[in-house]
């Protein structure tokens, strides 16, 4: 049966038009696809642009026809086609092109990938498209392969198929042809126009470099000719082929992990042997241990003489080790997959619904059928990191506060978290496994006026100043000078001094702002204003006593303030421990704003009432914190935890005065002296998440190691992998989550002689190993008697760890909480 649905296909790759363009036809689909006007050059691109046939009348594809959909907006007059005469579309590879098509057209849309360099996800987030994503019902996210969608938001994931992609026909009538015999003593490289693309050019220096035999061919489009007869250029396709066929192999020497260039699988499936940098997408298709891999460009470049020079045993053993990776991309594989995908893509409305993701506020007078409690959370977005597909943040409180949004879920409450715009895919992917389809996202920021692109960069330039070490601009600049990139280097210049100008007016602007907190001016903020009157909005929990001023202006709303701690009172004159005049007159306007206040430890509720905060004992509701990481830590040792030693102490942690990180110095150094003088070759190194140099190493900085942004995969392997948590603190705002996690994991625990463990643990905490503040002899004794017999601490810990389980239980973490937000 025909499917009359009538598709716009926007793309314009060779490869695509000979392959997925046409299969769409197949399935019985009328595709239209617009010819690319683009000035933007592209060596892909297919510029002789046939009219196909087509049932629109003539007016519209006349308008069609002139139309520039690559790059640019789409017009009014060919929005209003598209929305009149097209049931669905497919949008392939460029994320502008999708949010210009967004923008434009209202129906159900395909976006089709092939794997980019960068995330997808962060670009059509910069470009403003998530929220036309993410609030269109029947979007399809198509990625090739599963191996590319690491990089990219859940947001972007939560919508997606995975497709392979198909080789051209004239490659696959050539399958398995290639013949050793016939090949002439030159191997394949890869690289596309060297004289007008910086990015090429480097990579082009490279392999002149590391490739200086003239055996070697360089395929790849070439915009401009290059003096080089070993580039051969802009070829047709079939000399392209020819040439191809001739190599004795094909060496990839690409590294991007979420890109991969089709002439080293166009080769395997001639039926030739390929080699291929690690780290690359290629590698990734493979086992860890393929006979194709080199874990270096100089492996690389001797296997590639060995395959020049004839070496038929590696030709063979490479070549059979091919079958499985060249399989994804030929069509009795793909073609199954692509057409159940696109059949369940363009089938029954509805079958991929709009996650909602971003909440407008409203002014509503009906009760909502659930309670709301936002949740403010934007000055921890800077701070989330996106890494290998998990999402992760240093901050403790932010760690504390998904745990408290994950309680909230689970009692019934819908969470709304602020995030600026250039956040929420993070803190969406940070918080999401807490809340799932119960978060939503309030960006807070102001969109600059739309028509004036001074403006839009000016913008952007601020956001890069406020969001971005200016470090990175420097090192960008120094990039493009050391690669000669004559055309960006102006603007990488000018991109510079205006971050740095940027960058001292907005450190103007935070004392301004500093001096008006100290004399009593809190800011406002229209987000605020649009909180106070939105009816659904019941409850708002203020993550931190300072960060976010502006709430001092809710009105009409039950504020919970979270409130782990008050160092100040402790470390008076500490302007590092946060005693400032302007944190301390935020604070009391807080704690006067809200109508309960969370703590997390006994200790804290005793001395709150105490401290400059003023805050009143009956406001105050202490619920101990539960086990805040998610999976108890299945990692494999990889890359930098594969290098740690046999062992190691660990302490994750921020270097503040009150965590005497020196005193964790000292301690190893003392352990391995007592190591060396013992004659046991055995050193101990101590894992921090934080670098101590010079007087805080404590002469230890040969043993000292920094693990910054760890997932919490990471984090859970380096605690069970570890001699001991090594917990040296002085003062905590709540029971250490060191060692409720050290305790989970059975990892024995040696910690200072602190209020904040005793009072909780009670009588359990005399059967961990406790060493009053500052003994770092002390620490020592207990870490070597550990080193000696790891299994009999842990097994001495037995009541410390069974106290802490059933008291930071996460359910009597959650309904003590439910006190809290209920009304």
């Amino acid at each position: 049966m025909i499917n009359k649905k009538r598709i716009f296909w926007l793309g314009m790759h060779k490869v695509l038009s000979q392959t997925e363009l046409p299969r769409l036809r197949e399935l019985g689909y009328e595709v239209f696809n617009p010819p690319y006007l683009s000035d933007v050059y592209d060596q892909s691109a297919v510029y002789d642009w046939v009219a196909p046939d087509s049932s629109l009348p003539k007016e519209a594809l006349e308008i069609l026809a002139r139309t520039n959909f690559f790059y640019d907006e789409i017009p009014p007059a060919a929005a209003e086609v598209l929305n009149a005469y097209f049931d669905a579309a497919v949008v392939t590879i460029n994320p502008l092109w999708l949010g210009h098509f967004l923008k434009a057209y209202h129906g159900r849309v395909i976006y089709r990938t092939y794997g980019q360099p960068h995330s997808l996800s962060d670009e059509l987030a910069n470009l403003g498209a998530l929220p036309l994503v993410t609030e269109r019902n029947d979007f399809w996210f198509l990625p090739h392969s599963e191996k590319v969608t690491d990089i990219e938001d859940d947001w972007l994931r939560s919508r997606m198929m995975i497709v392979p992609y198909c080789l051209t026909q004239d490659v696959v009538d050539l399958r398995d042809t290639w013949d050793i015999g016939a090949s002439v003593p030159e191997l394949g490289l890869l690289c596309p126009r060297v004289a007008d693309i910086p990015y090429y050019a480097t990579n082009y220096r490279y392999l002149r470099r590391y490739f200086p035999a003239k055996g070697y061919r360089i395929f790849g489009a070439q915009n401009v000719p290059v003096r080089d007869e070993r580039v051969i250029g802009t070829v047709e396709r079939s000399e392209f082929i020819r040439r191809l066929t001739q190599m004795r192999g094909f060496a990839y020497h690409y590294e991007e992990p979420t890109v991969c260039y089709l002439p080293p699988i166009e080769f395997m499936t001639l039926g030739g042997p390929v080699l291929f940098q690690k780290g690359s997408l290629l590698c990734r298709y493979f086992p860890a241990g393929a006979p194709g891999r080199a874990d270096s460009i100089e492996e690389l470049v001797k296997r590639s003489e060995q395959l020049r020079k004839g070496d038929r045993a590696l030709s063979r053993e490479l070549i059979e080790s091919q079958a499985e990776v060249r399989k994804l991309y030929q069509p009795e594989y793909v073609w199954p997959i692509f057409d159940d995908a696109i059949t369940r893509a363009l089938g029954e409305e509805g079958t991929n619904k709009a996650p909602e993701l971003i909440y407008t506020p409203t002014v509503k007078i009906e009760a909502p059928a659930a309670e709301t409690v936002l949740v403010a959370f934007h000055g921890f977005g800077p701070l989330v990191v996106h890494q290998n597909g998990e999402y992760h943040c240093a901050e403790g409180i932010a760690r504390v506060i998904r745990q408290v949004i994950r309680a909230l879920a689970d009692l019934g409450f819908k969470v709304v978290v602020t995030s600026r715009k250039e956040d929420v895919g993070r803190i969406h992917g940070f918080l999401n496994s807490a809340a799932g389809r119960n978060l939503k996202i309030m960006v807070i920021d102001k969109e600059v006026l739309a028509g004036s692109r001074a403006m839009s960069a000016i913008e952007r330039l601020r956001q890069i100043a406020r969001t971005r070490p200016f470090s990175a601009n420097i090192d960008h600049l120094k990039n493009v000078c050391r690669t000669r990139d004559m055309r960006n280097i102006p603007r990488a210049l000018a991109t510079t001094a205006a971050a740095a100008i940027f960058k001292a007016l907005r450190r103007v602007e935070q004392q301004v702002d500093n001096f008006k907190l100290a004399n009593g001016a809190t800011p406002r903020a229209d987000y605020v204003d649009l909180i106070n009157a939105d009816s659904n909005i019941d409850h708002v929990l203020i993550s931190h006593y300072y960060m976010f001023p502006e709430l001092a202006h809710l009105e009409g709303k039950n504020v919970v303030l979270y409130l782990p701690d008050y160092m100040p009172h402790f470390y008076k004159g500490s302007i590092e421990m946060g005693a400032t005049r302007q944190a301390a007159m935020i604070g009391r306007k807080m704690v006067a704003k809200a109508r309960r206040i969370l703590t997390n430890s006994a200790f804290t509720a005793s001395y709150l009432p105490k401290t400059t905060l003023a805050a009143r004992p009956e406001d105050i509701v202490h619920v101990p914190l539960p086990y805040l990481n998610g999976s108890p830590g299945n990692a494999e040792a990889s890359g930098r935890l594969r290098a740690l030693p046999r062992y190691y102490a660990f302490y994750p942690t921020r270097d503040r005065p009150s965590k005497r990180l020196a005193d964790f110095a000292r301690t190893v150094a003392i352990v391995n002296k007592r190591l060396e003088e013992a004659g046991n070759k055995e050193q101990l190194v101590g894992v921090l998440t934080t670098p101590l140099t010079g007087k805080s190493a404590a002469g230890a900085e040969e043993h000292l190691v920094s693990l910054s942004e760890l997932t919490d995969a990471e984090l859970g392997y380096l605690y069970k992998n570890a001699l001991c948590l090594l917990f040296t603190s002085e003062m905590e705002g709540n029971f250490p989550t060191q060692i409720t996690e050290a305790l989970h994991l059975d990892v024995p625990v040696v910690a200072t002689n602190i209020p904040l463990i005793t009072l909780e643990l009670g009588e359990a905490s005399a059967c961990l190993d406790l060493v009053e503040v500052g003994d770092c002899e002390g620490f020592a004794d207990q870490v070597m008697s550990i080193l000696e017999d790891r299994a009999s601490a842990v097994l001495r810990q037995k009541d410390a760890q069974e106290t802490a389980s059933r008291k930071f239980a996460y359910d009597n973490f959650k309904y003590g909480l439910s006190e809290l937000f209920r009304r």
